[in-house]
């Protein structure tokens, strides 16, 4: 789509909001007439418009004869007219600031995306109550759960072998990482610079050991490798910012259907290291106002302790916060779980309703016919042609996207893992460790307890790009291992030993996963329909917030297979971005 800005501001010229190509800037027709604002709508094909005053309902309804689509207005002054045709969507704004402006740009990107997303509504087929779900990591087992409390019959499918039984590098994500994962409403979050007067992050520009995000070595980066770059620089701040807000959206869904989860199945939650509340702290005043900041405008602020009251609560991280390793945090609402623990829980729980488990069960392509529709699946247990698909496939499933508009768009960024002991420490919440500018600015410390029910503390950080592929140079995984080992030691000076586990898979000294990321940042959602009549629904790229979503992406698959509606099939469509862009890049 096209948008044409006539509101004077100095400060959009210095803005990166036309970044995209796709936003044109005429402050000269602020005082143009009707016929020439008209014209300049035409000349640019433009569909949406953003104006000091509101226009004249003649020329918006004139505006609406010309081409196919919707029109969208906003204005700062101006009362919306109900008489005018529907395909004409108005929007108020508060003022002429650049917030605003931003804020108008999302709305009218937003309304677009709902409006006209490649959303496929599923056409009548015969009724199927049969589901097969390709791959058991974290996203697929919580929609195992929804698919088999509706009434379907599940089938999970999965490469690896049965969870905790082989070597770690065996396993996805979910099994392969460490026991930990958290929610909290920014745990998905979006990577793309939203400084309106920034530039885009330098972090596919730069390795790990000098502060950026390449783990791919001294390997030239592909064409598609590239192009994904190239769209993740793309992304303006305004729009980032848009993106940002509907992640969040989905986070707080999902944060109402985890308690229902909790409510409904609390065998579930029983001996998974379930840990209430999140601590997070930071290194840097002004890194710590502006998170703060952030999550008071969320709501997600449960308290606001002064550094002093900190040091008094949390002993074990009295020292960093007497000598100014930390300079303060606050508490938010959220979670942690021994995800393993979780896991073994949930599959046995699926087990005992009926859900089948075929482990060793590689899918490795997907077959289409001749325009395009799916035939089959190529795979070592026969996937029946009556039985709907829902493929979560991560970093290592890129046969499964393929003829898909999900193809090229998960890439691989790494993320490792330490372990301590938190005997001494004992340390009753888990963290979120801030560190601007450090080799791993995030860190998760999560509460966690070992096979041989010891008091530990999982350390997660790290952002290593590994690109199209799921192999990460081993100097640039050296640094994560650094970077984690000196929060290690900043956080925890006084650290106990920890002692070797009875378990083996315990015993580790870093280990790392490689999780599936967007150039957007956004997750994906595309569904289509099989030549047999049935839903094909591919869902991934939710770089770390997998867990977190993981309810209300279920959700979402659950309406595809209905046939109903969820927001996400358009906010999470692979094709949003270049829909919206798509105009400035072909000239249409």
């Amino acid at each position: 789509m096209r948008i044409l800005v006539t509101i004077p501001s100095p400060d959009l010229e210095t803005s990166d909001f036309l970044l995209s190509g796709n936003v044109v800037y005429a402050p000269a027709l602020n005082t143009a007439s009707d016929g020439g604002v008209l014209e300049a709508l035409l000349t640019h094909r433009a569909d949406a418009l953003i104006a000091p005053r509101r226009p004249h309902a003649s020329l918006l309804r004139r505006w609406s004869t010309y081409g196919d689509g919707d029109k969208y207005v906003a204005y700062v002054t101006g009362i919306p007219d109900l008489s005018l045709p529907p395909e004409i969507h108005e929007f108020t704004q508060n003022d002429t600031s650049l917030e605003s402006i931003a804020a108008s740009l999302g709305r009218i990107e937003r309304r677009f995306t709902l409006r006209h997303a490649p959303v496929r509504p599923l056409p009548p087929r015969p009724e199927s109550r049969e589901a097969v779900l390709i791959g058991a990591g974290i996203v697929n087992l919580v929609t195992a759960l929804y698919l088999c409390r509706a009434g379907y019959h599940v089938t999970v499918l999965d490469r690896s072998p049965d969870p905790g039984g082989e070597d770690w590098r065996r396993y996805g994500c979910t099994h392969a990482g460490d026991d930990a994962r958290m929610f909290t409403f920014t745990e998905m979050d979006n990577y793309n610079n939203k400084d309106f007067h920034g530039a885009p992050p330098s972090y596919f520009r730069l390795p790990i050991e000098k502060a950026g995000w390449l783990a791919t070595g001294d390997r030239p980066l592909s064409h598609e490798e590239q192009a994904w770059i190239d769209t993740f620089e793309s992304v303006p701040s305004w729009l980032a910012r848009t993106y940002t807000q509907d992640i969040f959206a989905f986070t707080a869904e999902a944060f109402h259907e985890w308690a229902d989860l909790r409510s409904e199945h609390p065998g579930l939650f029983e001996d998974v290291v379930l840990t209430e509340g999140i601590l997070r702290v930071y290194d840097d005043p002004a890194h710590y106002e502006s998170a703060l900041a952030r999550h008071r405008a969320l709501g997600a602020v449960s308290r606001e302790p002064t550094a002093a009251e900190l040091s008094v609560e949390f002993p074990a991280l009295a020292r960093p916060l007497d000598n100014g390793t930390l300079v303060g945090g606050f508490l938010v609402p959220g979670f942690t779980v021994g995800i393993h623990r979780f896991s073994r829980r949930l599959i046995s729980f699926l087990e005992a309703r009926g859900v089948v488990f075929r482990w060793n069960s590689d899918v490795l392509g997907v077959r289409r016919g001749g325009s395009g529709e799916v035939t089959g699946f190529d795979c070592t247990v026969p996937i029946p042609g009556t039985a709907h698909v829902i493929a979560s496939p991560g970093v290592y499933g890129r046969a499964l996207v393929e003829g898909s508009p999900c193809q090229g768009k998960i890439h691989g960024v790494l993320g490792g893992w330490t372990r301590l002991s938190n005997e001494g420490a004992r340390l009753a919440h888990s963290l979120k460790v801030g560190r601007r500018g450090h080799v791993t600015e995030d860190a998760n410390v999560t509460v966690a307890v070992d096979a041989d029910g010891r008091q530990t503390l999982v350390v997660g950080s790290g952002y290593g790009y590994t690109g199209a592929t799921a192999c990460a140079d081993s100097r640039q995984l050296s640094a994560v291992q650094r970077g984690i080992a000196d929060t290690i030691e900043r956080l925890f000076p006084d650290r106990d030993g920890l002692p070797e586990s009875s378990h083996a898979a315990d015993n580790y000294h870093f280990k790392w996963c490689v999780r599936p990321w967007t150039a957007t940042s956004l997750g994906l959602h595309h569904e289509e329909t099989t030549a047999h009549g049935q839903a094909f629904v591919i869902n991934g790229g939710h770089n770390t917030g997998g867990f977190a979503q993981a309810p209300a992406i279920a959700r979402a698959v659950l309406a595809s297979l209905g046939g109903e509606h969820h927001p996400m099939h358009a906010l999470y469509a692979p094709e949003r971005f270049s829909a919206f862009a798509c105009t400035a890049r072909t000239g249409e």
